[in-house]
């Protein structure tokens, strides 16, 4: 459980009310302990788990209400086999089913409940017992079975007072999503939605909500914590959105990290240990189901309405990591299970359908220090689409591809990990979890060196030899932003300092950490162009990389990556040396870094040898420690 305070430390006397909001976020499909990428168990994710936690925080206090604050749809194999192929499983969507036995009062929607389409998600929701928000969405001409989605609710709850006197509250409800997903799904917003900042959103609406009857407005914004500059149409908005007046608690997420807690220690106008943004309680309950977010506030009855007077914030986790990995500390919910049995039973059928073969072990243990096979297996798949496409183009075709599985807040356990032998759906899925489509780009050389100085930001500067060993890795930097080109070779001097923050904002020109970059054993020059296969995703400037959506797109026909990679998979025979050796670190005088990866790395892998690693053992959170001498 995190550590949180109060605003005001005043109790709850006379007539004032508590008021409990219980809240999810970036579930991802994981409704049940089960990890269908690994296909076992896992006690650190799953909504069946958090239903616990759900039911004992409501025991402790009356009328709690309980919220999801998006990315509910998407995330595993369960979620593409409702999109792909419903008729396998007969029953209603199984993550708004799950939700509706919860009991929960309202959703948000966040950027992936998009990712399968307008018709996915109407469908979804056709049957939900709760309403669905997004004030910043507006559909345009939607069919007659569209699915509800309103910009804001009012609750009307009747809370106890300290003498039992019930005093009715009114709860404003409002959902905000980024609106950059206007360009991350593109394919199924374009000419039929848009949404608009939720910044300007808030400012007109929460009046509106208050001029309602509101006596409390809550926040549902799938969005992050950034210290960035206040822009118009910002990604990750909590800090600008906890200053508009009118709005009393928040609920954060999108970033798959947790507050309050460490995540955004020193963050300018953020309490990470006491829960609130200006003043503000905020919570981000973690990935998949990891917590629950609980905000208590204490109200009491004025003239002109209620008055917040007090306010704590915590996390509650349904798991914790031991000698032996994650251990669960509460139950699943019984009811969850049946509910989701013939959905579950479905899913497990359908990811041990095997696609090919491999005679290597495929992981991403060490994609962070060395070529992985992973990657250079995805790579090559995107290639050899696009030379079939493109026939003879006129420049080289390369590939981009990144570690989507590669540690980071989602824990030691979230590693791509396929053994030898057959490769079956969840063998690509583990390895191609999210449903992006191919883009295929014309860039200059400057450009391509760019995109690897952006992958670059992933390290911390490391000192001269003789210092003490340092940790290599930026722990801000998100692992699904490490772009890795196939077709040009490179080194990467972590000795310089970054040309890019972890979140992506060019932090001055500087000479880089691209050295020796070369296609075909030349030096690649800023004039030169290339063809390179990217991903939907990153088209859309996630990662703020170079702008790749001004770039020319020479290919776009929307084919799931996912299904290149199979395809390529099944033509291929047994996989062997999918590893593409590209790039390495330049050579720092036997200076030593130290890397975290997850605890079932291979300790005999080779491609590690060039750097004598140690192991060290495993740290406070789980994952493993190597020393590293570069």
């Amino acid at each position: 459980m995190s550590a949180s305070s109060s605003k005001s430390g005043s109790a709850i006397s006379g007539e004032e009310v508590h008021l409990r909001i219980l809240a999810t976020s970036d579930l991802h499909m994981h409704i049940t302990g089960h990890d269908y990428y690994h296909d076992r168990p896992s006690p650190s994710l799953g909504l069946s788990r958090t239903a616990s936690l759900i039911a004992q925080a409501r025991k402790e206090v009356p009328g709690a209400l309980l919220f999801d604050n998006g990315d509910f749809l998407q995330g595993t194999p369960m979620g593409d086999l409702m999109a792909y192929e419903p008729d396998k499983i007969e029953c209603s969507h199984p993550m708004t089913a799950a939700m509706g036995v919860l009991g929960y009062d309202a959703v948000a929607l966040g950027n992936h409940e998009f990712d399968y389409g307008f018709d996915l998600l109407d469908k979804a929701l056709a049957k939900a017992r709760f309403p669905a928000l997004a004030a910043n969405l507006r559909r345009k001409n939607p069919p007659d079975h569209a699915a509800d989605i309103r910009p804001w609710i009012l609750l009307r709850r009747k809370l106890p007072d300290a003498s039992g006197q019930l005093r009715e509250v009114t709860i404003g409800v409002i959902g905000l999503l980024p609106p950059q997903v206007m360009r991350w799904s593109a394919a199924v917003l374009g000419g039929v939605a848009e949404v608009r900042c939720m910044l300007e959103t808030a400012a007109r609406e929460v009046p509106a909500m208050r001029a309602a009857g509101a006596d409390v407005v809550i926040a549902l914004a799938h969005s992050g914590l950034s210290g960035k500059p206040v822009s118009r149409g910002m990604e990750n908005a909590i800090l600008p959105l906890a200053r508009i007046d009118g709005i009393d608690a928040l609920v954060a997420g999108h970033l798959h990290l947790r507050f309050p807690g460490p995540d955004y220690s020193g963050l300018p106008g953020v309490d990470a240990e006491g829960g609130t943004v200006h003043g503000k309680p905020v919570v981000m309950p973690g990935y998949g189901g990891s917590h629950l977010g609980v905000i208590d506030l204490t109200l009491s009855p004025q003239a002109t309405g209620m008055k917040i007077v007090s306010s704590h914030s915590e996390l509650r986790q349904i798991s914790v990591y031991g000698a032996n990995g994650p251990e669960p500390r509460v139950k699943e919910s019984p009811e969850i299970l049946r509910t989701t049995a013939k959905a579950h039973d479905a899913t497990l059928a359908y990811i041990r359908r095997p696609v090919g073969r491999t005679s290597e072990r495929l992981q991403t243990y060490f994609s962070f220090a060395a070529p992985c096979p992973v990657i250079g297996l995805i790579n090559a798949a995107q290639v050899a689409y696009v030379a079939e496409q493109l026939g003879e183009p006129s420049f080289p075709i390369l590939s981009a591809a990144a570690p989507f599985k590669a540690g980071g807040p989602a824990g030691p356990q979230n590693y791509t990990d396929v053994a030898p032998g057959d490769i079956t759906l969840k063998g690509a899925a583990d390895m191609y979890p999210f449903p992006n489509t191919l883009r295929v780009l014309q860039v200059s050389g400057a450009m391509l060196r760019d995109w690897l100085e952006r992958s670059a930001s992933a390290y911390l500067q490391i000192g001269p030899p003789g210092t003490p060993a340092q940790n290599l890795l930026n722990p801000s930097f998100p692992g699904y932003d490490f772009d890795v080109l196939s077709g040009v070779t490179w080194q990467v001097d972590i000795s310089q300092p970054a040309r890019y923050a972890a979140d992506g904002t060019p932090l001055g020109a500087g000479s880089g950490r691209v050295r020796n970059l070369c296609h075909a054993g030349q030096p690649v020059r800023d004039r030169d162009r290339f063809i390179v296969a990217t991903n939907s995703y990153r088209l859309g400037g996630v990662g703020l990389f170079a702008p790749l959506e001004a770039m020319q797109v020479v290919l776009d026909d929307r084919l799931i990556s996912r299904d290149i990679l199979i395809r390529y998979i099944s033509e291929q025979g047994a996989l062997r040396n999918c590893a593409e050796p590209n790039w390495s670190f330049s050579p720092l005088g036997g200076q030593r870094a130290i890397m975290r990866t997850g605890p079932a790395a291979p300790t005999d892998s080779a491609q590690l040898a060039p750097y004598s690693p140690r192991w060290l053992g495993l740290d406070a959170q789980g994952f493993a420690l190597i020393e590293l001498t570069l």
